[in-house]
C-alpha cells in the first residue's frame, strides 16, 4: 500500500519535472524574441526614461530622454553613455538609435571629448578628494568641475532631467 510520504513524494518530483521543462521552453521563447542591438562608439542614441517627475503627466511626457552619445562598448549589452553633462552606464534594451540632423556642439568632436575623457579619468577628482573610480559623475555648468552623484545628492535618474547643473557653490554666490 502507498504511505503518505511516497505519495508525497512522487508529487514532489513529478512538479519538478515539469516546472524543468517549462523553464526550458519559456528561456528558448524568450531568446527568439530578444533584439540585440549593436551599437558602436560615436553612435548617437536616446535613452529610455522612465523617472516619473512630480507635477508632469507621464502619459504625455515622452519616453525617450534626449540624445546621447555612446562612449565605449563595454560588453556585448552594456554601453557607457555621455549626455550633455553626465557619464552612465546604460543596458542596449534602453536605448534607440538616434537620428538627429543637427547635432550639439558637444558631439560633433567626439574624437577630441573621447582622448580627454581619458586622461581626465586619471585625474577626476570630486570636492570630496576622492578619484573617479566608476562611479556616477555630474559636471557643474559654470566652472567644469565634476562632482560624485553622491557627495552633491544628485541621481543617475534625475541628472537626466536637469539641463544646466550648477553646484552648490554656484547656488550660493
Amino acid at each position: 500500500m502507498w504511505t503518505n510520504s511516497s505519495v508525497i513524494q512522487k508529487a514532489h518530483e513529478s512538479a519538478r519535472s515539469t516546472l524543468k521543462t517549462t523553464s526550458e521552453r519559456m528561456k528558448q521563447d524568450y531568446d527568439l524574441k530578444v533584439l540585440l542591438r549593436p551599437y558602436h562608439e560615436g553612435d548617437v542614441v536616446y535613452l529610455m526614461d522612465t523617472a516619473v517627475l512630480k507635477g508632469k503627466c507621464r502619459k504625455l511626457c515622452s519616453p525617450w530622454k534626449g540624445s546621447a552619445l555612446i562612449v565605449t562598448r563595454l560588453s556585448a549589452y552594456l554601453y557607457r553613455v555621455k549626455l550633455k553633462n553626465s557619464v552612465m552606464v546604460v543596458n542596449h534594451d534602453r536605448m534607440m538609435t538616434g537620428r538627429d540632423r543637427k547635432l550639439p556642439r558637444w558631439k560633433t568632436n567626439p574624437s577630441t571629448d573621447d582622448n580627454l575623457q581619458e586622461e581626465d579619468d586619471k585625474n577626476l577628482y570630486c570636492f570630496c578628494k576622492q578619484p573617479y573610480g566608476g562611479r556616477f559623475m555630474i559636471q557643474c555648468d559654470a566652472y567644469d568641475e565634476w562632482y560624485h552623484g553622491s557627495c552633491v545628492n544628485i541621481s543617475a535618474s534625475e541628472a537626466l532631467s536637469i539641463d544646466n547643473y550648477k553646484c552648490p557653490e554656484c547656488h550660493r554666490k
